[in-house]
């Protein structure tokens, strides 16, 4: 016979989370917050997600998480309605700790969080940390995640009066067993590129390298995935430059680690402020990475887990993909060393574990904040 596991009562949860995100950065911690509540679920823990109606949350939840749907009407005149909307079902989902994913859900994070006198959490990255400084000054604000090393820098020094509470959150991943690097006994390599297609700039240089690489004689395809508003300005560049044999510009594609398993370098132009999951999940399945300097990701380090190049310099560009492509032990050294890295820094459970400390740690801060503010008798 098997035991039967009963659920657990309100009394006995130690933490009923809420996380609060929307639409483009649950696309960007799609995979995270796929891991985060699989682990949380499976410790009988109850969380609930708060999101826009359109946000494709269903590709991130497990049956158990409660989702709720904010806003409701993306109208400003109904900005009470969904906020007591929101509210009404927090107060039946009875959380005791709010976290917020989004500089644009900080201010209603703020606003629930006092409302219900719980405390909350934020996350930053840095196109957050400049935003959030009159969010961060609430007094229900428990904790300041960092999702690396620099930007926790940053944030103790902008936030002197913190003391303690700036921690670093290192998002968590599963890595493949295999190195995908040059697994393959094919003559044509393939490169990678995965991020929004906004400048065309940003992409000259590196198809200028490419050009160069061609003509030499290499044999390779490179993907560039993603959208945006200068999509048509990179096509007229490839064309431009003759790449339309070796270079295919692919719409967003899910899941990207299957994509990224069948390469062997991936590429990163220039630096994104946001979560840089393509390039965690990249180095996953095992791929040498191609970088520019990125003063704010612990993941990049110079030729360990990344080689840099300048992007604005076709020849620094040129010169590291020749590297990479020419020295085959030393790209598959460094895929390896990046899922290392990553086995050694970045565990789903040690995410998993680090956030239920915080939790825990929020909850007890604001007792004790609830403490010192209760009048004498």
């Amino acid at each position: 016979m098997t035991d039967i596991q009963t659920k657990p009562k309100d009394s006995e949860i130690p933490f009923r989370p809420a996380l609060i995100i929307d639409k483009p950065e649950l696309k960007d911690y799609q995979t995270c917050l796929q891991h985060l509540f699989a682990g949380l679920t499976g410790q009988s823990f109850q969380s609930a997600l708060i999101c826009p109606p359109d946000a494709g949350a269903a590709s991130v939840l497990c049956p158990p998480v409660e989702l709720i749907y904010h806003p409701l009407l993306k109208i400003p005149l109904f900005r009470n309605q969904n906020r007591r909307s929101v509210l009404e079902k927090l107060n039946k989902f009875k959380p005791t700790v709010l976290h917020c994913f989004s500089s644009s859900k900080a201010k209603l994070t703020r606003f629930l969080a006092e409302t219900l006198n719980i405390p909350f959490l934020l996350t930053y990255d840095t196109s957050t940390s400049r935003k959030l400084s009159r969010v961060a000054g609430s007094p229900n604000c428990a904790l300041l995640l960092a999702l690396s090393r620099p930007i926790a820098a940053h944030l103790e020094s902008a936030f002197k009066h913190f003391n303690g509470r700036i921690e670093q959150l290192n998002t968590g991943t599963f890595v493949e067993d295999d190195c995908a690097c040059f697994s393959a006994n094919v003559p044509v390599r393939s490169m990678v590129v995965a991020q929004p297609l906004t400048n065309a700039n940003d992409f000259k240089g590196l198809l200028n390298a490419v050009r160069h690489l061609a003509i030499d004689g290499y044999e390779f395809i490179l993907a560039i995935i993603g959208k945006g508003s200068a999509e048509r300005d990179i096509h007229r560049m490839v064309k431009k430059l003759g790449l339309s044999q070796v270079v295919t510009i692919v719409p967003e594609i899910e899941p990207l680690r299957s994509v990224f398993a069948g390469a062997d370098i991936f590429i990163q132009p220039h630096s994104r402020p946001e979560f840089n999951s393509p390039l965690l999940e990249a180095m996953g399945v095992g791929l040498a990475v191609a970088s520019c300097h990125n003063i704010t990701e612990d993941l990049l380090i110079e030729n360990e887990t990344t080689v840099f190049f300048d992007p604005f310099d076709e020849l620094s560009i040129y010169s590291c993909l020749h590297n990479l492509l020419d020295k085959r032990e030393f790209s598959q050294q460094i895929a390896r060393n990046g899922q290392q890295f990553l086995r050694e820094n970045y565990t789903v459970s040690g995410m998993i574990t680090s956030l239920k400390n915080y939790y825990q740690q929020a909850q007890d801060w604001h007792k004790e904040q609830q403490k010192t503010t209760e009048p004498a008798d």
